[in-house]
């Protein structure tokens, strides 16, 4: 499967600019990787090189066993490296991460 990345940019009434990026992992990706990952192209950054430790605010063991066959039709927020995360899975439970940057 290919990942789907994609972004508009949407204009506040205080003249605040928020980008949301879409973004949806390849089969058997781990989700703590794709928030990584989704958070760096949000910030057109290298996942490598980002500053941003994702263990340092979330734990990833538990992010990873969320969205499996038994939890369904679920959303996830949280606040994470200047974005806001919004993990939601359709009723198959494929997740898709939704990445709004406040940078």
């Amino acid at each position: 499967m290919l990942h789907i990345v994609f972004y508009r940019i949407l204009i506040h009434t205080r003249m605040e600019k928020k980008k949301e990026f879409y973004y949806e992992p390849e089969e058997g990706e781990q989700l703590s990787v794709a928030v990584v990952t989704a958070v760096a192209d949000a910030h057109d950054e290298d996942v490598l090189e980002q500053k941003w430790n994702i263990s340092e605010d979330i734990n990833t063991d538990s992010l990873d066993g969320l969205f499996q066959k038994r939890n369904l039709k679920m959303t996830l927020q949280f606040e994470a490296d200047s974005t806001t995360a919004t993990i939601t899975a359709d009723k198959t439970g494929n997740p898709v991460i939704k990445i709004e940057s406040h940078r």
